[in-house]
């Protein structure tokens, strides 16, 4: 507080003061109900009626009868989709990296194992090329292979500095077990 100020309120007459400090806390108060109360209350409100328009088409359709379905409008089943072989899963990674650009040096299965009532059979995969193009590679990978995840991913500078060496193991889950 500013001397001059100080001296202009202590040099006011008491009544003076008492109404500048109830206009001060009616603006105050004035502030506080526009932000803090107003708005909030008429969210509330939208979404009481937003909530009555829900409750009412609601109601309606719960009291529509519902068409009987024919027995033979439901789909059959389906088992989950089956791992591929090892073989089959190098071939399916290689044409996929030959697609995107990337150039596989690598590619030996590894142990089979049970995980958690899964059969797992992992495959070790050694390529390089592009970051763009591995990026591409793994997501097509993941899109065409739904019974195969990504365990371990390992992507490093190659030694031309243009292209990327990953190194990476993927597993393919089954939940037959194997004989």
């Amino acid at each position: 507080m500013t001397p001059t100020l100080r001296q202009t309120l202590a040099a006011m007459p008491a009544r003076q003061l008492n109404l500048l400090a109830m206009g001060v806390i009616l603006i105050a108060a004035t502030l506080v109900w526009t932000l803090a109360i107003r708005a909030p209350l008429a969210n509330l409100r939208q979404q009481q009626v937003r909530l009555a328009a829900l409750d009412a088409t609601t109601a309606v359709t719960t009291t529509a009868p519902m068409p009987a379905a024919a027995p033979a409008a439901l789909p059959a089943p389906t088992a989950p989709p089956s791992p591929p072989s090892s073989l089959d899963l190098i071939a399916a990674v290689s044409a996929g990296a030959l697609d995107a650009g990337v150039t596989v040096a690598r590619a030996v299965p590894g142990p089979e194992r049970v995980v958690a009532g899964l059969r797992q059979q992992t495959l070790e995969i050694e390529a390089s090329g592009g970051y763009g193009d591995i990026l591409a590679w793994l997501d097509g990978i993941e899109v065409h292979q739904p019974a195969v995840g990504i365990l371990r991913l390992d992507l490093r500078p190659g030694e031309d500095g243009l292209r990327r060496v990953v190194r990476l193991q993927l597993a393919a889950y089954s939940a037959e077990a194997k004989p």
